[in-house]
């Protein structure tokens, strides 16, 4: 086989192509593998490294068939590093005697092929869908994007958390210290489930996709998405299905601040220049009306704080003279460290991060605390943010540290 095509068109097929592809090792997860498509005469480049298959069709290219093969394969960092060194121009790639002889005006080098027809095809696979659903690529980044955040590195120990998951209409995922879920208008009846080490290239698949939509093909073994352009996306599925999780999604907060979010996030990056660094706790609380302080424990042992005005809230102030104090927040609780009345301590990574996606300038703590009704003790509790994007809801908690 025999194909001329130009290089931005080539590039174009071998990046996207290039989201399955291993970056290390000696078989076909490090090759890309070119073959023949008889229903179009056209080409497709394809990629898989065993958890993540990719292909893409190459447009504009001249191909010519002969008896020696209608597939071959390259591997995949000396073809990119061959491609960024020639000029713009047309190229040809022609397999004869199991080398693949790639010419550029300047000149030829030559690539060792291996068995295309070892390679892991998933055409089989992938017939096997009988239904579909098409979701706004954006969207369904934006979505993906957000749970990456919460969910669990531990997949040998935590398993069933290491995963994000569309269940009851929401696609969910926790580390057990923050619960994310983002409801996607459309895809009620899905049962996406992604291991978080494949979200990367997704989500890169995702991007490149634009403002297109994607089609999502659902099998028992693994998803696929398809873009308008012909590129397909293969990911495997885990076999470790999330946990059923009950949370109220639409009930309102018992008390709240409204905060505007540019300040909260300067105020904890300020206040963590101080602190140590082992010490990952912020706690909020209410010395005053309106007043909501944000402290930490600075590497000198001494309590660092700052003071933003809320745009509204329910919570009740301290006491005047700011000193008295109860454990846990909105309770007590034996050997807690002492939080002030009114006030919660939460983990600052999970807040920048989750600020780091926030679209609007105000954010809602919804502060949900917990209380045993026989003792009147706190269980702790947890703060609730939730936000509108483009028509999907996204809800997250984030637990308390008692």
């Amino acid at each position: 086989m025999k194909i001329e095509v130009a290089k931005p068109d080539l590039e174009l097929a071998l990046h996207v192509a290039s989201i399955g592809s291993a970056s290390t090792g000696s078989d076909l997860t490090t090759h890309f593998v070119f073959r023949h498509r008889d229903e179009d005469n056209g080409v497709e480049v394809l990629s898989n490294n065993n958890r993540i298959g990719c292909s893409m069709p190459i447009q504009g290219l001249k191909v010519s068939l002969s008896d020696d093969s209608s597939a071959f394969t390259v591997e995949s960092w000396r073809l990119n590093k061959w491609i960024s060194a020639v000029e713009d121009s047309v190229l040809t790639l022609e397999l004869k005697d199991g080398v693949v002889k790639a010419t550029s005006p300047k000149g030829s080098v030559k690539f060792q092929s291996l068995d295309p027809g070892q390679f892991s095809y998933w055409d089989k696979t992938l017939a096997e869908v009988k239904t579909s659903t098409t979701v706004s690529a954006k969207r369904l980044q934006t979505a993906l994007s957000h749970v990456k955040l919460f969910i669990s590195d531990k997949d040998t120990t935590q398993p069933k958390l290491a995963v994000t998951e569309i269940k009851k209409a929401a696609l969910q995922a926790t580390d057990k210290g923050a619960l994310a879920l983002v409801a996607l208008d459309g895809l009620d009846e899905s049962n996406i489930r992604v291991h978080g080490k494949d979200l990367g290239q997704v989500l890169a698949f995702l991007s490149q996709s634009g403002d297109e939509d994607v089609e999502i093909k659902e099998h028992d073994r693994c998803l696929f998405l398809v873009r308008h352009d012909g590129g397909v996306l293969s990911v495997g599925r885990p076999p470790h299905a999330f946990p059923d999780i009950n949370i109220d999604r639409s009930g309102d907060d018992p008390h709240f601040w409204d905060l505007r979010k540019d300040e909260v996030v300067s105020a904890i990056n300020a206040l963590a220049a101080s602190a140590s660094k082992e010490d990952t706790r912020v706690i909020f609380a209410a010395p005053k009306e309106g007043i909501v302080s944000i402290s930490m424990s600075s590497a000198s042992g001494e309590k660092v704080s700052m003071h933003l005005e809320a745009q509204s809230h329910t919570i009740p102030a301290a006491e005047e003279d700011g000193e008295d104090t109860v454990v846990a927040g909105f309770g007590s609780q034996e050997g807690a460290p002492e939080i002030p009345k009114g006030g919660f301590a939460i983990a600052y990574p999970y807040l920048l991060k989750l600020l780091g996606q926030w679209k609007n300038d105000v954010v809602r703590f919804g502060i949900n605390p917990q209380v045993d009704k026989e003792t009147g003790k706190s269980k702790g509790g947890w703060v609730r943010f939730r936000e509108i994007r483009d028509g999907d809801a996204f809800l997250t908690l984030l637990v308390w540290l008692v």
